[in-house]
């Protein structure tokens, strides 16, 4: 098995290259789009109570994104609604501009694998022929052996791409979902704070 992806020849490198930035991105994103780092509950409790919210937050006992969206709407709690929704939607697309970060990357790994799979199989099929045309046996195992050792290239390409694929999907999933949970803590947050200003 091992000698049959040495045989892959230099493609192989830089599908390796693409197989660490894959697996890397993807434990970072499992871990920074993990619950505790967007919206931990305990958060989303203190922000449901309403009680000291300006001093809770300050004490940055929630790192995550959820704080972020809070003591921004807090900051702005003096200001009119409208400007508040604004400063809501800014904190937003910075957000998921972080929540975003790398699936670009991973995106561009999983559209780029099969391709270059495919470009050292081609490279390996250009050996087979040369190498057939240069010998006098016409041996059909050598032809096939060639031909098993070409397509390596492509195997390998796919194995990164599918698995690529499936958590750049997922990721882009979870943001999505995030995204429209924070507007809604956001504006209901905007909400409770706008009715107590109407109050005093």
């Amino acid at each position: 098995m091992i000698d049959g992806l040495l045989d892959g020849g230099w493609v192989l490198l830089p599908l390796a290259l693409c197989s660490v930035l894959a697996g890397g991105i993807v434990i970072n994103r499992f871990w920074s789009l993990s619950e505790n780092k967007v919206m931990p509950p305990e958060l989303q409790a203190v922000l449901a109570a309403r009680e000291n919210l300006a001093a809770v937050l300050r004490e940055r006992r929630y790192p995550s994104s959820l704080h972020n969206i809070a003591v921004t709407i807090v900051a702005q709690a003096h200001t009119p609604p409208e400007l508040i929704k604004t400063a809501l939607e800014d904190a937003l697309i910075s957000e998921v501009h972080s929540m975003e970060r790398f699936l670009t990357t991973l995106g561009t790994i999983a559209s780029i694998s099969p391709l270059l799979g495919l470009l050292g199989t081609v490279f390996g099929m250009i050996d087979v022929f040369q190498t057939l045309n240069q010998a006098a046996s016409r041996d059909p195992s050598i032809f096939s052996g060639g031909i098993g050792e070409a397509l390596v290239t492509t195997a390998v390409g796919l194995c990164i791409a599918i698995p690529s694929l499936i958590f750049h999907r997922h990721f882009q999933r979870r943001v999505e979902e995030y995204s429209q949970q924070l507007e809604q803590e956001g504006r209901l947050l905007i909400g409770a704070i706008t009715t107590n200003a109407g109050q005093r």
